[in-house]
């Protein structure tokens, strides 16, 4: 009986064996393949991920990040809105209390920290427009060009005339005394003419450089109310403006602020941007401090903000088709088996990889052959141009003071959606929760006498 239960046992193995078995023949290419990392995925920045990029073996230090960040951000918005102490010292006729002047639109923005942490010291990136620096050069412009043309032009005109009025009182006055004194018969002697002359040469240089101050005076003290204290007023302020950007005057001052929180030595790398609708931080922060003011239209205020964007004229249906056996435009799909440069040089030269992986070689067209490769590594890039804007708004934002439900508006410009992964079947890179490799998302809260609102903002790249 235990001999047939043995045999039954290994027949039925046998039975699992052979239908789990895969008996179909795969014949193998004798062609060698180079590479096998099959198509490149572009890795965004650390930054479109997380804020802080930190390492430590103490994690309790972990824990006061989150505080740390709120903090850096409040100090640093604060530094940016600096300004002068006494009112008088730059001639503003009333004091602008702190309050109203953080609500000013003409100011500098600048986006959240993104801090990256080393060992010896953290590297704070900073995305500013400077639109206060632009209004207060206009200004100076206009004021100045102002005196130059109207006022100076017209005492110097009056200068002229009157200098030559001068001139003929003092040649007349001459002529009279030369008659009263000598008469008509007697004759002056060649050296008493030319006294005569320096003498009254002198007095005109006198009294032509005390008619010159006395216009430099007039000018002065009846302008000095309306034009030339306003130009020292924007004098002042845009050196104030460059000073809070300058690596030897202001900066070191925040650094040893944010030393204390952070622990570690500081490094900015500030960017500063054409337009506040390149970044989330910025156009969101503006949008809420618009819709802030009591006269306020919050459509136009949107449409202002997405009219900025300038997206790149592409067409849409000729990028989101998949075309089938398309030849791969990537040289170093498939010649590589690791595409990190320091395995690749094998003590060769960069310029000789480069030109290797490009098939140039060193002849008169070198300089064509260097922008080739040059433009071929920025079209690489990814996420370089934008492909779409939104902006949302939902909140107490009537005019009046009555029980109103909260309005809600959605605006947008172009797309949001990843065309790599969404139409052409290639593989993005996936960031944590539902945030998306090519976006970025910034949400501002705020408050108004009637109640509180919210402004959201995405921008994708393509």
């Amino acid at each position: 009986m235990n001999y047939n239960k043995i045999i039954m046992k290994k027949n039925l193995n046998m039975k699992i064996f052979n239908n789990n078995l895969n008996n179909n023949t795969k014949t193998v290419a004798l062609r060698k393949k180079i590479g096998d990392i099959g198509k490149i995925k572009y890795l965004p920045s650390f930054s479109k991920e997380w804020k802080n990029t930190i390492y430590s073996y103490n994690k309790n230090m972990l824990k006061n990040i989150p505080s740390n960040d709120v903090n850096i951000n409040k100090i640093i918005q604060s530094y940016f809105n600096l300004y002068f102490k006494d009112h008088k010292y730059v001639g503003s006729r009333k004091f602008i209390l702190l309050r109203r002047r953080r609500t000013f639109l003409r100011k500098i923005y600048v986006s959240n920290a993104e801090i990256k942490h080393t060992n010896n010291k953290a590297i704070i990136t900073l995305f500013t427009v400077n639109r206060e620096k632009k209004i207060l050069k206009r200004k100076y412009l206009k004021i100045n060009k102002k005196i130059s043309q109207n006022l100076i032009r017209r005492y110097l005109l009056l200068y002229k005339n009157n200098v030559s009025n001068i001139y003929d009182i003092i040649n007349n006055h001459k002529f009279l005394s030369v008659n009263g004194l000598g008469g008509a018969h007697n004759k002056m002697t060649k050296k008493g003419f030319l006294n005569y002359r320096l003498e009254y040469l002198n007095k005109f240089i006198k009294l032509k450089d005390l008619y010159l101050r006395k216009i430099w005076s007039v000018i002065i003290s009846k302008y000095w109310r309306t034009h030339l204290k306003l130009l020292r007023k924007y004098d002042l302020m845009y050196s104030l403006n460059q000073y809070k950007f300058n690596n030897l005057t202001f900066l070191p001052k925040l650094s040893n602020i944010l030393n204390k929180i952070i622990g570690k030595k500081i490094e900015y790398n500030i960017i500063n941007l054409k337009s506040i609708a390149y970044n989330t931080d910025l156009f969101t922060n503006a949008l809420a401090l618009k819709l802030k003011k009591k006269r306020m239209n919050y459509i136009k205020s949107m449409f202002s903000i997405l009219n900025r964007a300038y997206l790149p004229k592409i067409n849409t249906i000729k990028e989101r088709t998949l075309v089938k056996g398309q030849k791969n435009i990537d040289l170093y799909l498939d010649k590589y088996k690791d595409l990190n440069i320091i395995s690749n040089l094998n003590n060769i030269n960069l310029d000789k990889l480069l030109n290797n992986i490009h098939n140039t070689t060193n002849t008169d067209k070198n300089d064509t052959d260097n922008k080739k490769i040059h433009n071929l590594i920025y079209n690489s890039i990814g996420y370089k141009n934008m492909g779409g804007i939104r902006l949302e708004v939902k909140g107490r934002l009537t005019k009046r003071y009555r029980a109103d439900r909260s309005i809600y508006s959605l605006k947008w410009k172009g797309g949001l959606k990843n065309v790599d992964s969404s139409f052409k079947r290639l593989s993005s890179v996936l960031f944590r929760g539902n945030s998306k490799s090519n976006m970025t998302y910034t949400l501002s809260q705020s408050k108004r006498r009637i109640g509180a609102f919210a402004v959201k903002g995405w921008i994708s790249g393509k």
